[in-house]
């Protein structure tokens, strides 16, 4: 069977990948030619140990995950079945499966870890192969896969690894060998598998982590209060390390009764502290969530000088824990506030472009999950041109770098974006590499009644000298064989439409069925393509059973209508016509992504088993209503996929695709049941605030537009109108009295509210320390007074001629504002001499914005007689 195909694009991308053992495909300036690659399967050179490229560091202790450790490596040790650790983002999966990865390999053992954030499931696989084997440019078909992947006896850990369970059978699939170690927010793995549900960490664990953190930059201990806070902390957060660690990171500079106080705020004030190259970084990393960005793809993308300047921010990034290593960069850690809009899409899809122009085959395939997700941000935020433009770019290298998932993804979401930029051509550019990828994956899996090896030559013809120009898919070569549907590295492959008929063709024994001595091959004719003429096939030419593959000869063109070359009898019911008479119709099917959704909710419709390129409508019926959902296409596969549809009424109902004939129906059963009423809940409130300070408060549970009232007591402080997603942000002023009060948030009823108490403390005194007057200097003397001493030079005055020295105490006051009571120093003398200082009372009063003291003071020699005068802060 013919198991190859080798492909090569233009610029860096001219060469050759072989995919597979016996089929080359050849880029060349504007044209494309598949054709045979005689010989056995190709040579490949197993690596002395495998690729520790992303190997993670050695690491200090792990607080409060000893007996997570030792269940994963138990399992492990047993060889038995994979190993899956899951839990919510953030929980702590990555640095279980770090620790275990370091240390089997400090021991010794072979170990592969790699990042599967953000990569489809073949393209993992294919960097599982190209760690354990040096074998360059080749994608082996799946069963030599794995033949050699069998040999592999490492640890393969793959962490953030959210595949579907489908993708998780080929990847178990290409790891016969080797023990497996997964990481993944879902759990994937049944009774087939060891699974590992990782939570929060225990109180005490928590408070360790917590304040190990906390006190890392800070001299001494904690107080009592601090420790006790930390405590509450711990409880509130439920042990969730990242939430822990983001709150002892602003701790360090904020403190820890405030930070404490209100951890949701954390991550918030740890982006607002953000600032130039590490605010940028930050915003490039939100725009990619869930996809590690080395340093220098990170100073393409955020416009940063360098990748120095990149690796710096980083380290600022990951010392406020908002971001965390993942394989070959940075991952964003949680979801931090960071806004992102179409302009910084457009922006990143632009310099995206650059780089990958300028980039090398290698940089480009380990940085396909970034490229990706910047086409997906940028065609989600309708950024179509420079969308369009990147995929266009990248689309080839991906191809060059079988990086295939990542070149699927890349095609579909480059079509989205030409399509809505009305480009014809990138549009014309997509639609027939996605037809080349499909056809290269078949002949991966050997589909097509012995294959290209058989067929001959397969010729791609594009106009133009360049890959980016418009090519014209000219197929010569089909097959006998309709192929109904296939999964090849998770691209499904279509039958030939009724617009692309197969050519009929020579089946050699080596490379099909094997048959007994006296049958023989379906006869057929072959136009190759460009002129080839092959010597036909003599009955002693052809390969014996026991053979093994061989050269392949083709017949020659048909140079007209020759009875003596009709199929004999024997072999006429092999013939195309024949067997596409005989084949019966597919049956119409029709499933839902989810046949039980609650009112306002969608579903995926998909039917199957129509014919390519017919209509099919879809609609619904029940409640004693009916309507259209839609119209849809079958594609080349017969089916056709109507996403979120929606009934919005409560109730059971048929959902239906109807084909061309009352006959060509399918029906599905959908239940919607009534959306219970979300749950309006506070989400953040501060437990206590200074008076008269401001007050934020989010909630959620309401319904979009709806009219929100926040209230302290009977006073009213804010209103706000709730999101899309029923989340409101209300935003006023706590009242100037000190109280304990009750906070309330209602919407357009009474019933619909929640409330908590919110405790409101007084403010605290003005803090007048530092310099006044250009020569006072305020000092703090405890229990709310202060001592102003003189801190410029000597001064002389004028009338009595004496002097206040440098460093003479000069005013006490004391209170808590803004009017305090005190004295003032005042002399009395004449020309310098019996010069006698006295203090005379004085009152001081702090204006509004606290930046001037205005004095009035009596004169203690003059009953009756007082100055007054102001004094300004420095």
């Amino acid at each position: 069977m013919s198991e190859a195909v080798q492909i090569d694009i233009n610029g860096d991308n001219n060469g050759t990948v072989l995919v597979g053992d016996n089929n080359i495909v050849h880029y060349t300036d504007g044209r494309t030619i598949v054709t045979e690659r005689e010989g056995g399967p190709v040579p490949v050179r197993k690596r002395e140990r495998p690729d520790p490229r992303f190997l993670p560091e050695s690491a200090g202790s792990l607080i409060g995950r000893d007996r997570d450790l030792a269940r994963v490596r138990g399992w492990l040790a047993e060889r038995s079945a994979p190993v899956l650790v899951h839990g919510p983002p953030g929980i702590g999966k990555s640095a279980v499966l770090s620790r275990v990865a370091r240390e089997a390999a400090d021991a010794g053992e072979d170990v592969v870890y790699l990042s599967g954030a953000g990569l489809e499931t073949e393209d993992i696989v294919q960097e599982l192969f190209e760690a354990c084997y040096d074998s360059p440019g080749y994608l082996p078909p799946p069963k030599r896969l794995r033949q050699l992947m069998g040999k592999v006896r490492a640890l393969v850990v793959i962490d953030g690894y959210e595949g579907t369970a489908e993708s998780l059978e080929r990847l178990l699939d290409a790891t016969p060998g080797a023990g497996l170690l997964l990481g993944s927010t879902q759990r994937l793995l049944g009774a087939e598998g060891h699974v590992l549900p990782l939570g929060g960490l225990t109180e005490a664990d928590a408070v360790t982590l917590t304040t190990t953190e906390v006190v890392a930059d800070r001299a001494g201990v904690l107080s009592g209060e601090e420790r006790a806070a930390i405590r509450e902390l711990c409880r509130a957060a439920n042990g969730h390390p990242r939430t822990l660690l983001q709150a002892a990171a602003l701790m360090r500079t904020n403190g820890v009764l405030p930070v404490a106080a209100d951890p949701g705020t954390a991550a918030r004030a740890l982006v607002a502290s953000l600032d130039g190259d590490r605010s940028a970084a930050a915003r490039a990393l939100a725009a990619l969530p869930g996809v590690p960005v080395s340093a220098p793809v990170l100073a393409a993308l955020a416009a940063l000088p360098s990748p120095d300047d990149a690796d710096a921010a980083l380290t600022e990034l990951r010392r406020l824990r908002l971001a965390e290593p993942a394989g070959p960069g940075h991952l964003l850690a949680g979801e931090a506030p960071i806004r992102r809009g179409r302009r910084d899409a457009a922006g990143y899809a632009t310099r995206r472009t650059a780089w990958v122009r300028s980039a090398t085959r290698a940089e480009v395939a380990a940085s396909a999950a970034v490229i990706v997700a910047v086409l997906r941000a940028a065609v989600q935020e309708e950024a179509h041109d420079p969308a369009r433009t990147l995929a266009r770019a990248a689309a080839p290298l991906l191809g060059r770098s079988l990086r295939w998932g990542a070149w699927g993804r890349t095609l579909a979401f480059g079509l989205t974006a030409a399509t809505n930029a009305g480009a014809a051509d990138d549009v014309a550019y997509f639609e027939s590499e996605k037809k080349v990828r499909e056809r290269a994956l078949g002949l991966l899996l050997g589909l097509g009644g012995g294959g290209l090896g058989a067929a001959g030559a397969l010729a791609f013809l594009g106009k133009g000298g360049s890959v980016f120009s418009v090519p014209t898919l000219a197929i010569a070569v089909t097959t006998t064989v309709v192929v109904t549907a296939a999964t090849a590295i998770g691209v499904h492959l279509a039958r030939p439409s009724a617009a692309e008929q197969p050519a009929t063709v020579i089946t050699p024994i080596a490379a099909g069925p094997r048959t007994s001595g006296n049958a023989r091959p379906p006869l057929g004719t072959v136009d190759p393509p460009l002129g080839i003429v092959d010597p036909p096939v003599e009955s002693g030419d052809r390969p014996s059973p026991d053979t093994g593959p061989g050269p392949i000869r083709r017949t020659p063109p048909d140079p007209g209508p020759d009875t003596s070359r009709r199929p004999s009898p024997d072999t006429e019911e092999n013939t195309p016509r024949d067997r596409n008479r005989d084949t019966p119709r597919p049956t119409p099917h029709l499933t839902l992504s989810n046949p039980a959704i609650e009112s306002g909710g969608s579903t995926d419709a998909r039917a199957t088993g129509f014919d390519p390129g017919e209509q099919i409508t879809f609609s619904w019926k029940g409640q004693g209503s009916s309507g259209d959902l839609g119209t849809r296409t079958a594609d080349a596969r017969g089916a056709a996929v109507l996403p979120d549809a929606t009934v919005q009424a409560a109730g059971a109902y048929t959902i239906a695709a109807q084909g061309k004939t009352p006959e060509r129906r399918a029906e599905a059963t959908l239940t919607v049941r009534e959306r219970p009423a979300p749950l309006i809940r506070l989400t953040s409130v501060p437990s206590s605030v200074q008076a008269e300070a401001a007050l934020e408060v989010t909630a959620t549970g309401f319904e979009a537009g709806e009219t929100v009232r926040l209230t302290l007591g009977d006073t009213l402080v804010a209103t706000a109108t709730a999101g899309g997603n029923g989340h409101v942000t209300l935003r006023g002023h706590a009242p100037a009295r000190p109280d304990t009060y009750r906070l309330t948030v209602t919407g357009r009823a009474a019933d619909r509210s929640d409330d908590t108490e919110l405790t409101v403390t007084p403010k605290p005194p003005p803090d007048l320390s530092g310099g006044w007057g250009g020569y006072l200097d305020f000092q703090d003397v405890g229990g709310g007074s202060y001592e102003a001493t003189r801190s410029g030079p000597d001064h002389v005055e004028p009338n009595s001629g004496c002097t206040f020295p440098h460093g003479g105490a000069e005013v006490h006051l004391s209170g808590n504002g803004p009017v305090y009571e005190g004295e003032t120093r005042w002399v009395h003398g004449s020309g310098g001499q019996n010069c006698d200082f006295k203090w005379g009372a004085a009152t001081f009063t702090l204006s509004a914005d606290g930046d001037s003291l205005e004095v009035r003071s009596q004169n203690p020699f003059v009953p009756g007689e007082t100055k007054t005068y102001t004094l300004r802060r420095n």
